[in-house]
């Protein structure tokens, strides 16, 4: 759940840092009546994954990215796997809505509409459709924007009322290989994701050896994620991963970091869940950084 008072509070230590709500509107590449509006609580749904990217990074050690996701609902221990590959759905198609300039809020009430229906919700698309049209009317920018939502809406449509199956192949990992071990129970079948299981202790408390983690499958290095990766064609590892030039950073909760060329690391798909034996007292699965 989106905490509000919390994220207003983050805002506010952030802004005194600045000086002003326009000094990191404009560090960030935001508008300052999007910070002034959840500043003073008067937006419900949370910014989306790619602006607290923003926030976290301007905010000189204030917070950070994996607190920020946490306040604003996206890592809720709550929060079904089906919400959270929504929400991965809906940030794929993330850019291309930002080509429209559909301006955050309005991106954000969309969003959020998108991930929290259910199978009975058959009147999500006439409800965006008069909320586009009554913002930005009806021309070829909402009409193009009506075709994005739309492939999106079918998109999450396909995992909400997929019913329960087999589960997700379930691989082992080592030093060297990969090797499939059974299969691991989750809320809907697709191709698209992965479970592994953890070859060591150097992501504690996320991940210890054995536990398992949800992968996204995706081949795009994206900085702050954590990512399961093939390095030199040898080995696995999953960690935080930043990239600068052509060097790409790996950080280890339980682990020194590492500086590897680009060139070295494969990405295999990002880490969306966890299912972590010695941090979690009830288990499950659980957003993850």
């Amino acid at each position: 759940m989106f905490d509000q008072k919390k994220f207003s509070d983050i805002l506010n230590k952030i802004v005194k840092l600045y000086g002003s709500i326009s000094e990191l509107a404009n560090t960030t590449r935001q508008s300052r009546s999007y910070f002034s509006k959840y500043i003073n609580l008067r937006l419900q749904a949370p910014p989306t994954p790619k602006v607290l990217e923003k926030i976290a990074e301007a905010s000189r050690g204030i917070t950070t990215y994996d607190e920020l996701m946490q306040v604003c609902g996206y890592l809720d221990s709550n929060t079904s796997s089906k919400e959270i590959i929504a929400q991965n759905i809906c940030r794929d198609f993330e850019n291309e809505i930002d080509s429209l300039h559909i301006n955050n809020i309005d991106k954000d009430y969309i969003f959020n509409i998108l991930i929290h229906q259910n199978e009975k919700n058959s009147t999500i698309l006439h409800e965006l459709s008069n909320y586009i049209e009554a913002n930005y009317g009806n021309n070829d920018k909402t009409k193009k924007l009506f075709e994005i939502l739309e492939v999106i809406d079918q998109k999450i449509k396909d995992i909400v009322i997929l019913p329960n199956n087999i589960g997700i192949p379930l691989y082992s990992i080592s030093t060297n290989n990969m090797v499939k071990v059974g299969y691991f129970p989750f809320e809907y079948d697709t191709k698209d994701y992965i479970a592994v299981k953890a070859a060591n202790d150097k992501m504690l408390p996320l991940l210890g050896k054995d536990d398992i983690a949800v992968i996204y499958l995706q081949e795009n290095i994206i900085d702050g994620h954590t990512l399961l990766l093939l390095i030199d064609d040898s080995y696995y590892d999953i960690a935080k991963i930043f990239s600068e030039a052509n060097i790409c950073k790996l950080y280890f909760m339980n682990s020194k970091s590492e500086e590897l060329e680009l060139s070295r690391i494969k990405v295999i798909g990002d880490v969306v869940l966890s299912q972590n034996k010695s941090a979690f007292k009830k288990g499950g699965l659980h957003g993850t950084i």
